[in-house]
């Protein structure tokens, strides 16, 4: 199969210049996690621009300096199998569809794939999801609050953290999306001691102080409880991929906790993780 197949033709992008809050609003508006950037009244590629990397630098207002800049590409006649190796080489959720002159034309997502290939392929209902579900995973405390949330997704490199109960029950979910909604820029005063030389000290009775503005991500102050999703979706070992991928197309989400026995969780299997059968599949 080729990508043209499956690609999204024309995707939303921003154009550069452009600023940091432009970029939020978009996130929050199209509730996707990237978008690509381009160069302005030519749609040629400059890079990606994801929502983790503008969460990490609330203080960069140009948004040129959070762009990366080296982004897997394809042809629209390219296999789909080159276009999943290149997402999971990269640890990125989508390739940039362009043509000859490398001007953007589409996009393909895991979402694309998952929506229009794995959960259609008849051939994903043989094949297990045990191999490909992340085992180690990151959990948060119900009680958390939501920028020590933030902090342990952001650190853990994590799409979404399930959250436990004080047994550590499986009780809910959150992620990136989920912190955004209740986000917001604000510009806040900042204090930086300057250090004098020891010829200066005799002169002064302190430190001198400079007071500086800087911008900081503001979450209010709620606990995970009170934003996590807790009507879940789960997962077991023994799933096919083909029944996972329908519940993450049914249900438009990314990850499923992975439980056993009487809901005990021992992982999650995240949309990126089922294109793994595509790239083994003979």
């Amino acid at each position: 199969m080729k990508v043209k197949s499956l690609m999204t033709p024309d995707p939303v992008v921003i154009e550069l210049p452009a600023t940091r809050n432009y970029a939020l609003d978009l996130f929050k508006r199209h509730k996707v996690r990237s978008f690509p950037v381009v160069k302005r009244g030519t749609k040629e590629l400059v890079g990606i621009v994801s929502i983790k990397r503008v969460l990490l630098h609330p203080d960069e207002d140009q948004l040129a300096m959070l762009v990366k800049r080296d982004v897997p590409t394809v042809h629209p006649n390219d296999s789909l199998k080159k276009a999943v190796n290149l997402i999971l080489k990269h640890s990125y959720r989508r390739v940039i569809i362009v043509d000859k002159e490398n001007k953007v034309i589409g996009i393909l997502t895991v979402g694309d794939i998952i929506r229009r290939y794995l959960s259609t392929n008849e051939k994903m209902k043989n094949i297990e999801i045990e191999p490909y579900y992340q085992k180690y995973v990151s959990v948060v405390w119900k009680g958390t609050p939501l920028k020590a949330a933030l902090k342990a997704l952001l650190l853990s490199n994590s799409m979404a953290l399930p959250v436990i109960d004080d047994e550590g029950s499986l009780i809910g979910i959150i992620d990136e999306t989920d912190l955004l909604k209740d986000s917001e820029v604000v510009r806040v005063m900042k204090t930086a001691e300057l250090a004098a030389s020891s010829e200066e000290e005799w002169i002064l009775e302190s430190h001198p102080v400079l007071l500086f503005e800087k911008s900081e991500l503001q979450l209010p102050k709620k606990p995970v409880e009170e934003i996590m999703t807790t009507q879940l979706k789960l997962a077991t070992p023994h799933m096919s991929v083909y029944e996972v991928a329908n519940i993450m197309t049914q249900e438009h989400i990314e990850q499923l906790p992975v439980i056993r026995g009487e809901g005990e969780i021992i992982g999650l299997i995240r949309d990126i993780d089922l294109l793994k059968a595509i790239v083994n599949a003979k």
